[in-house]
């Protein structure tokens, strides 16, 4: 299910991240939703550069996925 989601919160968050910058996270009780709430906490504070090369990973993904749909 985080694999169909990622390529869009690759896009989505950076773009947030332009404007709003959230605190970090507090404990959060199950490693799988920290490991989450670390990687949205890094996709919103990375310098510009990197959300460029994130969001631009993101569309790629997505075009690739859909020519392979339209394949099958």
């Amino acid at each position: 299910m985080i694999l169909k989601a990622l390529p869009y919160l690759l896009i989505i968050l950076p773009i947030i991240g332009f404007f709003f910058t959230p605190e970090p996270a507090g404990s959060v009780n199950s490693e799988g939703k920290q490991a989450i709430a670390d990687g949205a906490y890094f996709l919103f504070t990375i310098p510009w550069q990197g959300k460029a090369i994130s969001i631009i990973i993101g569309a790629i993904w997505l075009l690739l996925r859909s020519n392979k749909d339209e394949d099958n």
